[in-house]
């Protein structure tokens, strides 16, 4: 059927998408019916929900705990003109309203772990922005579980990848887990002592401005950097006299430890996550192979700025993965009351699914789709214990040490 035709989409829409209904395979009412999690509205989010909010998918939940600094605006567009301290969620979410009135955007400014379980089962799929590891393993968690895709991407100075997990089909985020990237993070004891790195040099000499003057580096006061300059340089000196002397950037960059950023880059990686997301949808929602929107790029693709080149590395998965591995721990979803006890629900579960209960370690449930993780009393309903439709809890306490996820679909 033509886009021009469809009796889903308005006059208004057909005018207003007019250019990319002339795409070949184009199909606009797929997008229309769509929805997509996209997590982080930092550099990253603010370009992707704004590009899939201009091509007119259906529905967009944004979900960023973060608030809006002065530093955003030189890369987040769509934070322009509004105050600091604002939530990210909810301004991006009212400026892509006007934007595209069409649609439907929801937002939570709020961690991961306290969006409803039930969207994550819902939603199409889920697009990475985010720049906290943790926060990047529990949406891979939560893609494998609920087999959905995973765009994910970051960016580093002029570089950028992006890879999209497809799971059970490749590698998912925890196959192949990222490392924390090395800071100089010092305990107290290493501060009082002799520096042991060139760096520590330079947090040394913050601590000596901070202990002197009773407040912390304004990074924006000359004079307050070339305080820590001077202390700094002068323990370089003495203890590591084989080195260069620290610039003004080198200390900034110590003591205000952020990632550097540019627009260009995020463009760059933003555009390469939304266009997979189109081709996603089209491949989710389109039963006829031929007519499916292109290839899924499944390949880690690395891009250089400086260069313009791109690099593709194929990430196999890894047999022993936690998370998608064999030897993970079994997911099963189950259709209960919510007014049905925790005690005869893992009872039906032992015997319907051959999981015999460890005689002397009685089952365990642990919340595990929360903030707030930890054990749930079996001695109350699944109402009373606050579970959530489509929440994902932790059952233990079986045979041989066995471990269960059940995904709980509550009705009634």
């Amino acid at each position: 059927m033509s886009n021009f035709t469809s009796k889903t989409l308005t006059h208004e829409e057909k005018r207003r998408f007019d250019r990319q209904f002339r795409l070949p395979g184009w199909n606009q009412e797929i997008l229309k019916q769509s929805s997509v999690l996209i997590a982080g509205i930092g550099g990253l989010g603010v370009e992707i929900a704004k590009n899939l909010a201009m091509v007119g998918v259906g529905h967009l939940i944004l979900v960023d705990l973060d608030t809006i600094e002065y530093s955003n605006l030189n890369r987040q567009i769509l934070f322009i003109g509004a105050p600091e301290g604002a939530s990210k969620a909810k301004i991006a979410a009212k400026r892509l309203r006007e934007m595209n009135p069409f649609i439907t955007i929801d937002a939570y400014d709020c961690p991961l772990q306290d969006v409803p379980p039930h969207i994550y089962s819902k939603v199409d799929f889920y697009i990475a922005g985010l720049d906290s590891i943790e926060a990047r393993s529990e949406l891979n968690r939560r893609a494998v579980h609920n087999k959905k895709y995973l765009i994910d991407a970051g960016t580093s100075v002029y570089n950028g990848h992006t890879y999209v997990v497809s799971p059970f089909n490749n590698a998912c985020l925890e196959c192949d887990p990222l490392t924390e990237r090395n800071q100089d993070q010092l305990g107290a004891c290493t501060l009082v002592g002799k520096p042991r790195r060139p760096a520590h040099c330079i947090l040394k000499g913050q601590l000596h401005f901070e202990q002197k003057h009773g407040k912390p580096v304004n990074i924006l006061k000359s004079n307050e950097v070339k305080d820590v300059v001077l202390y700094a340089n002068k323990l370089l000196k003495e203890y590591f006299p084989q080195e260069e002397q620290f610039s003004i950037n080198q200390i900034i960059q110590i003591i205000d430890n952020h990632e550097p950023t540019v627009i260009t880059i995020n463009c760059v990686m933003a555009s390469l996550q939304s266009q997979e997301a189109v081709k996603i949808l089209h491949h989710i929602h389109t039963p006829e192979p031929d007519k499916k929107l292109g290839n899924i790029q499944l390949n880690y693709l690395i891009y250089n700025g400086l260069t313009g080149k791109f690099y593709e590395i194929e990430k196999p998965r890894n047999p022993k993965c936690e998370m998608c591995g064999r030897g993970r721990t079994s997911m099963f979803r189950i259709k209960v009351k919510r007014n049905f006890p925790l005690t005869r629900l893992i009872e039906k579960f032992s015997h319907n699914k051959n999981y015999p209960i460890d005689p002397e370690f009685p089952p365990m449930i642990f919340r595990i789709d929360s903030s707030e993780v930890g054990e749930i009393s079996m001695e109350q309903t699944i109402s009373q214990a606050e579970i959530r439709d489509c929440e994902t809890v932790l059952v233990t306490g079986f045979d041989d040490g066995s471990q269960a996820y059940l995904t709980l679909k509550l009705e009634g």
